[in-house]
């Protein structure tokens, strides 16, 4: 077991190498970082360069015969997190600044931070709030979205992308599995699926410009409301379906 604080400035970081295990990183006091782990790897290593504490499996030992670790991690507000696991469960509560995270398997849940790039080939991520932009890369599993405020980009080889609220330009692009934006209010938009649907949530008075080509499925559009104000809003949807449906539906402005 393994129980160390660290004093850091402005800006800090943490970067987090592990094979297996949990990874988790919630807000604490200013300040302080406060890292704790459960492991029975002799050569884990936790050290302080600067403003970044570092927390890695033993660098002498191949990744395969290392053991897992249960890492928890307290943080000040928008400190910058790193992770990198082959195998881990990984929970980020916020608010945090940068969250970068790369894995080969596991799920993946980040609570809020100000930008994130995750990268993952098989397990389900989840974010609730971004405030500047997002890219995520899955070769499997679905991917949840609660807000983005910035620009997202999905690529997803298979599994569904689910966004709540998305007020920035949007570039999906998937093999296999449906996209649904339940309120977009950003300027731009671009989808391309092989097999899978495609829903946008456009709010009313919206002038929509589309751009999209259906080789099997259906446009399907609301009918015009009656008396709607005109609105200065303008926003561009091009997408691109093998098979599936593109669904534009009206929202409350």
């Amino acid at each position: 077991m393994i129980e160390q604080e660290f004093s850091v400035g402005r800006n800090a970081e943490i970067d987090i190498h592990i094979r297996t295990g949990r990874v988790k990183v919630k807000t604490g006091n200013d300040g302080i970082i406060r890292v704790d782990v459960d492991t029975n790897d002799q050569g884990f290593m936790v050290e302080q360069r600067g403003n970044l504490i570092y927390v890695s499996s033993d660098k002498n030992t191949r990744w395969s015969a290392c053991g897992s670790a249960y890492v928890v991690l307290e943080v000040p507000d928008g400190t910058d997190v790193t992770v990198g696991t082959a195998s881990a469960r990984i929970e980020c509560n916020g608010p945090l600044g940068r969250v970068e995270v790369k894995t080969a398997s596991g799920e993946i849940e980040i609570a809020r931070a100000e930008s994130a790039i995750i990268k993952t080939a098989s397990g389900d991520a989840s974010v609730g709030t971004v405030t500047n932009d997002l890219k995520i890369n899955s070769a499997s599993g679905d991917t949840t979205i609660g807000e983005c405020g910035g620009k997202a980009n999905f690529s997803s080889a298979s599994g569904d992308i689910r966004i709540g609220v998305s007020t920035g330009a949007v570039n999906a692009s998937t093999a296999s599995g449906d996209v649904t934006i339940e309120r977009f209010t950003g300027r731009r938009a671009i989808f391309k699926t092989m097999t899978g649907t495609v829903i946008v949530g456009v709010p009313a008075g919206t002038r929509l410009d589309l751009d999209v080509t259906l080789l099997a499925g259906d446009l399907k559009l609301p009918k015009p409301a009656p008396n709607t104000p005109r609105s200065e809003r303008q926003m561009t949807i091009k997408a691109k379906l093998v098979t599936g449906d593109l669904t534009i539906e009206r929202v409350e402005a």
